[in-house]
């Protein structure tokens, strides 16, 4: 579990998690020590500091047809464009859009 707000596992998770925190560089490296390479990252916050650093290999964003307004968004300001290729769409329920995209790296 990475958080820079807990300070503790909660209890109904404590033998299911680990907290980790740290820069993503640590963290990162922590995580690989452990033996997982391929991570699920999730939060506007979160997903923006793997976006800057350019850890995003893939995406899937799911949209739903419901404005709430405020929060965090899930992007944010960038040094460079990063580019994607969407490589499959679903629709559910006649209106949930599920984008797949994986990162191109362009060659330099």
């Amino acid at each position: 579990m990475l958080s820079n707000s807990l300070e503790q596992i909660p209890k109904k998770f404590q033998h299911k998690a680990q907290l980790i925190k740290g820069t993503l560089t640590e963290i990162l490296k922590k995580i690989h020590a452990l033996g997982h390479q391929r991570l699920y990252i999730d939060g506007g916050t979160t997903i923006q500091g793997f976006l800057k650093e350019d850890r995003i290999d893939e995406m899937i964003i799911t949209l739903i047809p419901i404005l709430l307004g405020g929060g965090i968004p899930l992007f944010s300001d960038l040094s460079k464009p990063l580019y994607f290729e969407c490589i499959e769409s679903k629709i559910y329920l006649d209106s949930v859009v599920q984008n797949q995209f994986v990162r191109k790296r362009l060659k330099s």
